[in-house]
C-alpha cells in the first residue's frame, strides 16, 4: 500500500473551497483542464462520477464516499477501470480554517498498485492533486 499525503494553503474562507468540493457533481466547474465529458451517476452519498479526461481511454470514475460537512472532510475512492497501474484507490480531503478569510486543505491518497508502477501512479496522483489545488484556489478566488 502507498500512501501521499500533501497540503496546500489558500488565500480564500474555507466555505468557498468547502462549497466547491461537495458540489460532487459540479467538477467541471473548478476542474482547470478541458474534460472531454463528465457523466453523473447518482446523487449524494454513493453517486459517481465519470471523469472523461483526453487521452486516457477509459474515464476516471470517482465514487463519492463520506461527506462530513461539521468537519470539512470528504472521502472518495476510484472504482472499476483504475488509471495508472493502481488496483485500488481511496482518499480524503480535509479542509481546516486558518484565519477568516484563508484555510488549508490536507489531502490523503491510499492506494494499492501493480508491481513496478509505484512511482509512475504516484507521479499521476501528484500531478492531479496539483491541479486539484489550482482549480479550486483559482475558483474560490473568483467567488
Amino acid at each position: 500500500m502507498v500512501e501521499l499525503n500533501v497540503s496546500r494553503d489558500f488565500d480564500v474562507a474555507a466555505d468557498k473551497i468547502w462549497a466547491l468540493l461537495v458540489d460532487f457533481g459540479e467538477f467541471e466547474k473548478w476542474w482547470p483542464i478541458e474534460l472531454e465529458r463528465l457523466e453523473i451517476e447518482g446523487e449524494g452519498l454513493g453517486m459517481i462520477r465519470h471523469l472523461y479526461l483526453n487521452g486516457l481511454p477509459d474515464p476516471v470514475s470517482e465514487r463519492l464516499d463520506s461527506l462530513d460537512h461539521e468537519n470539512m472532510i470528504l472521502g472518495l475512492s476510484i472504482i472499476r477501470v483504475m488509471p495508472a497501474g493502481m488496483t485500488e484507490y481511496n482518499a480524503t480531503g480535509t479542509i481546516t480554517k486558518t484565519g477568516p478569510d484563508t484555510c488549508r486543505m490536507d489531502y490523503r491518497g491510499v492506494f494499492e498498485v501493480e508491481e513496478g508502477r509505484e512511482e509512475g501512479a504516484s507521479n499521476f496522483l501528484l500531478g492531479a492533486y496539483e491541479t486539484m489545488f489550482k482549480g479550486l484556489g483559482d475558483t474560490a478566488g473568483q467567488m
